[in-house]
């Protein structure tokens, strides 16, 4: 249970896979990639990275090499 106004996405990606979530520009998403390589709205992160992503419409995750990753969409 979280005490807070935010929502927690998990996913793994390897490969093709992707994966489009909407986002409330007035909310901020954070993103954690655990392990493995992935793009984040077109950035590349590896293992370890993290963005706070703010004033977008939406999150685009692709270009996955044993990725794990968790989004959390957070109250401003």
């Amino acid at each position: 249970t979280m005490n807070a106004d935010a929502s927690l996405h998990a996913g793994l990606f390897d490969g093709e896979e992707s994966a489009t979530l909407p986002l409330d520009p007035q909310r901020k998403a954070y993103v954690h990639l655990v392990r493995g390589k992935l793009r984040v709205n077109g950035t590349q992160l590896r293992g370890g990275d993290a963005a706070l992503i703010s004033g977008a419409s939406g999150l685009t995750l692709d270009g996955g090499h044993d990725a794990e990753v968790l989004v959390f969409d957070l109250a401003p």
